[in-house]
């Protein structure tokens, strides 16, 4: 752009010093205000951390929603998807009443990137950009029946939000004003309904700032140390890494499996660790801080990341940048990040093939160096080349550009 732009961009998960949609907000804004004046609308709860910043090019408007809305946040299923529907709606119309919006270039909604929750653009009479957006990709039957009656119920609801909520009046209103739509993974483009606007990039959510430790070599080791890292919920299928390390183990592998982290399936990873007498072989480590998950990337050789949907997951970009390769399922947003250069991509046929499918994998990083060499090296490399915040700034610029008629 020859003349700073002005953006305002809403940005409901911001803070530093965070990963996952915090870590989006603040790291994306950040970029953004080197190139426009930027503005950012986010939650009155962020403020006290943001505050604690040294001051830079961002101006930082806060709102929240009363006390009452927090608790029923808590209280109710899919809280917090009810609470950020709400406070975008009553944000939207602070914006118009306390921001002269007139003199705002490009309104950019930016976290969260749900999108089956349309924001209310259509308020504003101003250009409109959205996202990176994600959503749309479902478990499939053959692995969901083997969830438990629960998780089937929870899979339905939110099928039943993401189709339902792609076709409400507000969402068609959106997909008619919209100027660009960013999309965080391909299949999140290919599931969305058509709309109005030709400017739809896919661009991933995740990024990072350091890259020095890209530059560590991983060695090679027959003694498989992997990781698996995240909430471990039904869709995170890190039951089926342990069923598949298993495997591994029972083919002759050598090696230990950590699982990072809390959630309703840790009880059930937990017996079944206690059942095959695996004790010694997979550990379950609970919710750890960021450094100790930093330090045990360092150590680790693998990581495994069976998860039937995602964004830019932060795991695997961090175990990426350390030099591991991944192995993980191919679908949704791990498959675009994990290439056949720099991981094993599982395809998902049937449970069992996939459990299968995961030991055999591991057993073979295990007894070709040459393999997880190049892997390794792959990995690191791509994380240097297309996940800096830098590269990400570049190319929401390039959407402004589009959206505003240059460069064209």
């Amino acid at each position: 752009m020859k003349n700073k732009k002005s953006v305002l961009i809403i940005a409901y998960a911001c803070e530093p010093n965070k990963t996952s949609e915090p870590g989006v907000g603040w790291n994306f804004t950040k970029e953004i205000s080197k190139s426009c004046e930027t503005i950012v609308l986010t939650r009155e709860n962020n403020k006290k951390t943001i505050e604690g910043m040294p001051k830079d090019n961002r101006f930082f408007v806060y709102y929240d929603l009363p006390k009452i809305f927090k608790i029923m946040k808590k209280k109710l299923p899919l809280g917090t998807q009810l609470y950020y529907f709400i406070w975008q709606i009553f944000a939207y119309r602070y914006i118009k009443k306390e921001i002269t919006i007139s003199s705002i270039d490009i309104v950019h909604h930016l976290t969260f990137g749900i999108s089956w929750i349309s924001p209310p653009c259509f308020i504003l009479n101003r250009k409109f950009v959205w996202g990176p957006i994600g959503g749309g990709d479902f478990i499939p039957l053959m692995f969901l029946k083997q969830m438990g009656f629960k998780n089937i119920i929870k899979e339905s609801l939110y099928y039943f939000l993401n189709t339902v909520g792609k076709y409400t009046i507000t969402s068609h209103l959106v997909r008619k004003k919209v100027n660009a739509i960013i999309f965080r993974t391909q299949s999140a483009k290919k599931n969305f309904p058509q709309t109005d606007t030709n400017i739809l990039p896919i661009i991933s959510e995740t990024a990072l700032d350091n890259l020095e430790k890209t530059q560590q070599k991983k060695q090679y080791n027959s003694y498989v140390y992997a990781l698996c890292i995240g909430r471990m919920t039904y869709w995170k299928g890190f039951f089926y890494a342990v069923k598949g390390f298993h495997t591994f183990l029972k083919m002759g592998g050598k090696g230990k499996l950590e699982l990072l982290g809390n959630g309703p399936e840790l009880e059930k990873i937990n017996h079944y660790i206690q059942e095959n007498n695996l004790e010694e072989y997979i550990i379950t480590c609970g919710l750890v801080k960021s450094n100790i998950v930093e330090e045990k990337l360092q150590q680790a050789n693998i990581l495994i990341h069976p998860s039937f949907r995602d964004g830019g997951s932060w795991a695997i970009m961090e175990a990426m940048s350390c030099g591991l390769p991944v192995v993980c399922l191919n679908t949704s947003g791990p498959k675009d990040m994990v290439t056949e250069k720099c991981g094993l991509l599982i395809d998902m046929v049937s449970p069992n093939q996939v459990i299968e499918d995961i030991g055999k994998g591991l057993f073979e990083l295990s007894s070709n160096s040459e393999m997880f060499n190049k892997l390794s090296i792959n990995a690191q490399k791509r994380i240097q080349s297309e996940y800096s915040w830098q590269v990400r700034g570049k190319q929401i610029q390039k959407v402004y550009e589009e959206v505003i008629g240059e460069g064209k």
